[in-house]
């Protein structure tokens, strides 16, 4: 059986870029190959699943955080094929064939400011010396490994304390003892926590135990554990949800115990680990240059405007497989009757191809006080997902603010039954990102595709998109959705729609009917074909 793993090291987000890379992991994993998911955070797949609408249970995941080059060697070359799927990746390749999903080939110091440049500037060659001479010390991270269960393992493989998820399960490859220090957190605001620990012989399959331990941890207390070299570990908990808690905590994973490292080992080793614990990723994974391509055999791209970009920008060929588009499950039934709603769908964030909610938000309101008899009913609906960061949170807020007293409502987080339910009853969908940016200047900062204006075709939206990035693959204008290219076009053709100057029903029809070009039917035939290719010669 040929050995597929799919990278993506966003996993737990459940995005747009989730969702092509976990359908990915699902077709392939249908078709007879045998996938690992490989993220560096835990992440429950039944909840991935579940929130991207998607089968994983022939899905495996391995956790993978980076600590080194010969960290990753090991782990990636244990594949016939290894998949990067993972955003702004500049991750070398060591699988027998290796594919690259290019979403878009965005710099990778978009984000940085000041101090990033800074810390590059001067601690980038000792960390990456630190690093090296961490691998060597240690082997190259490889005595334990972590299958699953641990929320952040580079903090454990640095001998730094890290959440569980109440069941984790580790690898001890090492030939003598393992000791695992075991901790009740005080936070946890459980007085008695149960836990078990089970160790069976590693690679052997037998489900008899050569190990186990039970015991009960008071609120702050910690107990180590002796467990048997050359095993596979399970060590379960009880768990506890921090935001259900009396304080102020948005943190609301599933957590058990925490875990430790304490095996023992030399003050200078100590040190040199408990240093790397403190170094940001960025420094020793940016990239001098783009070498890092030379690893992979295939370039995968999600629309030709990424195609165009690559080419431009790396200077490399890519072939384009659009992203795979639910058009079934958002599809309009023929009973249902279109509401006086506009919807809008995207992540907030406020950073650099953020989806302008807040300029929609801003247009509507004016709409409505200009138009008051045209958008009398009318209501704006704003979906997506936020991540627990303060820049994204206080851009939502701004987003509220502005929209006191209007007829708006911001939806964010919400399940995909929701989302459908939005889609199919909205009469119109706007998508503004890249509004007032420059795409010579900034190509990032505009969509790269546009899966929602896809999704909301096939629920029979009137699409109301902007004339830039990937959105120009998805429309014709006039036929089956329109362009605007500012917001008083925006204002204008969305008022057309709503006095009837335009003949919705004929494109409703034509939308519904386009959006199949970027089927999930689609995107599993185009990607066995190439995976087929890339592989043929280890068949």
């Amino acid at each position: 059986m040929i050995k597929i793993a799919i990278y993506d090291r966003y996993l737990a987000t459940a995005g747009g870029g989730e969702r092509y890379s976990c359908k990915m992991a699902e077709i392939l994993s249908s078709a007879g190959y045998g996938v690992d998911l490989v993220t560096d955070l835990y992440s429950d797949l039944d909840s991935i699943s579940q929130k991207l609408n998607l089968d994983l249970s022939k899905v495996g995941l391995k956790i993978f955080p980076y600590i080194s080059d010969d960290y990753t060697r090991r782990l990636t070359g244990e594949y016939d094929l290894f998949i990067n799927a993972t955003y702004l990746s500049a991750l070398s390749a060591y699988g027998r064939k290796n594919i690259y999903l290019c979403y878009f080939p965005t710099p990778f110091d978009v984000d940085f400011k000041f101090i990033h440049r800074f810390l590059l500037l001067f601690f980038r060659l000792p960390a990456i010396w630190l690093f090296k001479l961490a691998g060597r010390m240690t082997g190259g991270f490889t005595e334990i490994k972590v299958e699953e269960g641990i929320y952040e393992p580079k903090r454990f493989m640095l001998r730094r304390g890290s959440w569980t998820g109440g069941r984790a399960i580790l690898e001890i490859d090492g030939g003598t003892a393992f000791a695992a220090g075991i901790k009740n957190p005080a936070c946890s605001l459980l007085d008695i926590m149960k836990v078990k620990v089970e160790a069976y012989p590693l690679g052997s399959g037998s489900k008899k135990s050569v190990f186990t331990y039970e015991t009960e941890l008071l609120r702050g207390e910690k107990k180590t554990v002796k467990i048997p070299g050359m095993s596979r570990v399970i060590i379960t908990t009880d768990t506890f949800t921090p935001s259900a808690g009396r304080g102020a905590s948005r943190d609301s994973r599933i957590l058990g115990a925490a875990i430790y490292n304490e095996s023992g080992t030399n003050l200078f080793k100590k040190a040199v680990l408990k240093i790397l614990g403190y170094i940001p990723l960025f420094l020793v994974a940016y990239p001098d240059n783009n070498e890092f391509l030379n690893t992979y055999n295939q370039i995968i791209t999600i629309s030709k405007y990424s195609n165009l970009w690559i080419k431009r920008f790396w200077n490399r060929e890519s072939i384009i497989l659009f992203p795979p588009v639910d058009t079934d499950s958002f599809a309009s039934k023929t009973d249902t009757i279109k509401e006086k709603a506009i919807l809008s769908v995207g992540r907030f964030f406020p950073e650099h191809h953020n989806k302008k909610q807040y300029e929609l938000a801003g247009t509507f309101i004016k709409m409505i006080r200009d138009n008051p008899e045209d958008m009398k009913d009318y209501r704006l609906y704003l979906a997506g997902g936020v991540a627990d960061r303060p820049e994204h949170i206080e851009y939502v807020e701004r987003i509220k603010k502005l929209a006191e007293g209007h007829p708006i409502e911001i939806m964010v987080n919400i399940s995909f039954g929701d989302l459908a339910g939005l889609f199919r009853k909205a009469s119109i969908f706007w998508h503004s990102a890249g509004l007032g940016e420059d795409e010579q200047l900034h190509p990032e900062k505009f969509e790269h595709f546009g899966i929602t204006t896809v999704e909301a075709m096939s629920a029979g939206c009137i699409p109301v998109v902007i004339n830039k990035g990937g959105q120009k693959e998805i429309i014709n204008d006039g036929i089956d959705g329109f362009f605007f290219e500012d917001l008083e076009e925006l204002s204008k053709i969305t008022l057309d729609i709503i006095n009837g100057k335009k003949d919705c029903d004929i494109i409703r029809k034509n939308a519904i009917q386009g959006c199949q070009r970027f089927s999930n039917d689609r995107f599993e035939k185009d990607l066995l074909s190439i995976v087929k290719k890339v592989v043929r010669d280890l068949e």
